[in-house]
């Protein structure tokens, strides 16, 4: 299972339904939750655009968005840093999304969304002077998961000195194994150190390491519980609402449980 088709069961990357209805399009948790956010994940935007500032990509750069939700962070990587964007979103609805986000903000021309996963879309793509990788699972396809190798790969596809912006969750410290084993059914996470060890492992320069804070995740956590309460109480009876409900319940639970445990990184790599 790649980067936009996520399990219900792990509460972050909850994109898409991995059930037998997953060829029928059906309102899902994170299609409410994540309309409010700019970024789909304990991240402020203005950090990412700092941290991706760093980079020092000339003008025109070609940047690669992968997961790129509602088209948050494309639409700002394009403006702010005058750059192409190719923007990756497998989930039919987020992808609609996206394109009309980008339609409103008149970046057609600079921002060419891609209804695929990664793998097929770097394949295909000469190589991009920045890749961003935000709270997404397998970005490098292929099954990839070990970090070191995920890095590697996605190196492959950055030209010569081009920079990967890198956000995912870590693990502050060690989890009771139960919260690992839930937490980890959509993807593999280490300390925040061993982040950065497994880029240089992967011959990456670390330009920058960054922990969002308190603030950032109660943006994230208000934002789609809001979200999800608002759209419950306008659609009691709709056919979806008992599995959205169920999700947002099973969401609150986790982040309560695991919130002396998991953290969320930033890190800038660059290719040597």
């Amino acid at each position: 299972m790649q980067q936009e088709l996520y399990n219900v069961k792990f509460f972050f990357k909850d994109r898409f339904l991995d059930t037998p209805y997953a060829s029928v399009m059906r309102t899902a948790f994170h299609h409410i939750a994540y309309l409010p956010l700019t970024v789909c994940n304990a991240l402020s935007m203005e950090r990412l655009e700092t941290t991706a500032r760093r980079a020092d990509l000339p003008a025109g750069a070609a940047v690669l968005d992968i997961g790129c939700a509602y088209g948050e962070v494309s639409i700002r990587l394009a403006q702010a840093l005058d750059a192409r964007v190719v923007a990756v979103e497998r989930d039919p609805v987020m992808a609609d999304g996206a394109q009309k986000r980008i339609a409103a903000a008149g970046l057609e021309d600079r921002i060419d969304l891609k209804r695929d996963l990664s793998g097929p879309v770097l394949a295909a793509a000469p190589p991009f002077d920045m890749i961003v990788a935000i709270g997404s699972t397998e970005p490098a396809g292929g099954g990839l998961r070990e970090p070191a190798e995920v890095f590697a790969a996605l190196a492959e596809h950055l030209s010569p000195g081009g920079a990967l912006l890198w956000g995912d969750l870590f693990w502050k410290e060690e989890p009771p194994a139960p919260l690992r084993q839930i937490v980890e059914t959509g993807g593999y996470y280490v300390s925040h150190e061993e982040w950065q060890a497994a880029a240089r492992q992967a011959g990456l320069q670390v330009v920058s390491a960054e922990i969002t804070d308190h603030d950032e995740w109660t943006v994230y956590r208000t934002g789609m519980e809001t979200a999800i309460a608002d759209w419950l109480d306008a659609h009691p009876d709709h056919p979806d609402a008992p599995s959205v409900a169920a999700t947002a319940h099973r969401i609150k639970m986790m982040l309560d449980f695991g919130a002396d445990y998991l953290g969320f990184g930033l890190y800038l790599f660059r290719k040597n």
